[in-house]
Protein backbone atom coordinates (compact mmCIF):
# COMPACT_ATOMS: atom_id res chain seq x y z
CA UNK A 1 0.00 0.00 0.00
CA UNK A 2 1.53 3.59 -0.75
CA UNK A 3 2.09 5.81 1.66
CA UNK A 4 1.57 10.00 1.32
CA UNK A 5 2.24 12.81 3.45
CA UNK A 6 -0.41 14.92 4.74
CA UNK A 7 0.44 18.17 6.42
CA UNK A 8 -0.71 18.59 10.20
CA UNK A 9 -3.24 21.58 9.11
CA UNK A 10 -5.51 19.10 7.79
CA UNK A 11 -6.18 18.14 11.19
CA UNK A 12 -8.88 20.16 13.18
CA UNK A 13 -6.61 20.56 16.41
CA UNK A 14 -7.42 24.10 17.03
CA UNK A 15 -7.55 24.45 21.29
CA UNK A 16 -11.27 24.52 22.82
CA UNK A 17 -12.23 27.02 24.58
CA UNK A 18 -11.21 25.20 28.14
CA UNK A 19 -7.54 25.90 26.69
CA UNK A 20 -8.04 28.68 25.73
CA UNK A 21 -9.08 30.00 29.38
CA UNK A 22 -6.26 27.90 30.98
CA UNK A 23 -3.54 29.70 28.83
CA UNK A 24 -5.26 33.16 29.58
CA UNK A 25 -5.14 32.03 33.26
CA UNK A 26 -1.56 31.09 33.05
CA UNK A 27 -0.31 33.99 31.07
CA UNK A 28 -2.10 36.14 34.16
CA UNK A 29 -0.64 34.17 36.58
CA UNK A 30 3.22 34.95 34.95
CA UNK A 31 2.25 38.63 34.88
CA UNK A 32 0.96 38.92 38.23
CA UNK A 33 4.03 36.96 39.72
CA UNK A 34 6.59 38.91 41.96
CA UNK A 35 8.72 35.79 43.02
CA UNK A 36 11.51 34.39 40.71
CA UNK A 37 11.39 30.80 42.76
CA UNK A 38 7.42 30.26 41.81
CA UNK A 39 8.02 31.38 38.12
CA UNK A 40 10.63 28.63 38.11
CA UNK A 41 8.25 26.35 39.42
CA UNK A 42 5.71 27.44 36.27
CA UNK A 43 8.47 27.16 34.38
CA UNK A 44 9.56 23.17 35.45
CA UNK A 45 5.32 22.64 35.37
CA UNK A 46 4.72 24.26 31.88
CA UNK A 47 7.90 22.20 30.85
CA UNK A 48 6.41 18.92 31.87
CA UNK A 49 3.34 19.66 30.51
CA UNK A 50 4.25 20.46 27.45
CA UNK A 51 7.18 16.94 26.93
CA UNK A 52 3.81 14.90 27.91
CA UNK A 53 1.73 16.49 25.28
CA UNK A 54 4.69 15.73 22.78
CA UNK A 55 4.62 12.69 23.60
CA UNK A 56 0.64 12.03 23.31
CA UNK A 57 1.00 14.00 19.67
CA UNK A 58 3.53 10.96 18.67
CA UNK A 59 2.18 8.96 19.70
CA UNK A 60 -1.22 9.53 18.22
CA UNK A 61 0.57 10.86 14.66
CA UNK A 62 2.38 6.76 15.03
CA UNK A 63 -1.52 5.64 15.29
CA UNK A 64 -2.82 7.09 12.46
CA UNK A 65 0.18 6.21 10.53
CA UNK A 66 -0.46 2.39 11.54
CA UNK A 67 -4.49 2.14 11.46
CA UNK A 68 -5.26 4.93 8.46
CA UNK A 69 -1.50 4.50 6.60
CA UNK A 70 -1.31 8.30 6.97
CA UNK A 71 2.37 9.90 7.37
CA UNK A 72 3.11 13.55 8.82
CA UNK A 73 6.15 15.37 8.32
CA UNK A 74 8.59 14.87 11.56
CA UNK A 75 9.03 18.84 11.49
CA UNK A 76 5.39 19.27 11.71
CA UNK A 77 5.28 17.75 15.15
CA UNK A 78 8.82 18.53 16.34
CA UNK A 79 9.89 20.73 19.00
CA UNK A 80 9.64 24.25 18.25
CA UNK A 81 13.27 25.50 18.77
CA UNK A 82 14.31 27.76 22.21
CA UNK A 83 15.65 31.15 21.48
CA UNK A 84 17.10 33.19 24.30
Amino acid sequence: MEEHYVPLNKFDIEPSIDDLFWEEKIKRAIQDCNSVNALKEMATLLARICTQRQGVIKGLVKDIHLFNNVLIDANDIANPELKP
